[in-house]
């Protein structure tokens, strides 16, 4: 039997399992600005950084080498394959796309067990929070 990570959906407080928590926990590592949790003063990275500015080659080379340091860091149960900034909508919203490998009992040291993930996750607060 596969032991699935659970937690609490952050903004409706109703159970996540599985690749729902998979997905919470990433967006919260991208969103998240280092010294920003008491208890955990490096989790996360910056992506105020990148956001708002003229994408280039080099910045985008940046962005995702700051995303996979910092996923891989901080989530034991996936890896990632390849990143792809995509366009979320006509205004020119960016966002995320991540193919990877989940491992459902990586945080027990158990990779035999794969599944694949991809998400396409929203770079906005807003669009995170529902607002948008």
């Amino acid at each position: 039997m596969v032991r699935y990570r659970n937690g609490i959906d952050a903004r409706t407080g109703r159970p996540l399992s599985g690749r729902a928590h998979l997905e919470q926990s990433i967006i919260k590592i991208v969103m998240t600005i280092p010294t920003e949790r008491v208890m955990l003063l490096d989790f996360g990275m910056n992506p105020t950084r990148h956001i708002g500015r003229n994408i280039s080659a080099a910045l985008a080379a940046r962005f995702y080498r700051d995303v996979i340091v910092a996923v891989h860091a901080y989530e034991p149960e996936y890896r990632i394959r390849r990143l792809q900034l995509v366009v979320l909508d006509r205004v020119g919203a960016l966002g995320v796309l991540f193919e990877g490998s989940y491992y459902p009992e990586g945080r027990f040291g158990n990779y035999a067990i794969v599944e694949g993930v991809d998400l396409n996750l929203p770079l906005s607060v807003a669009e995170l929070r529902g607002v948008a």
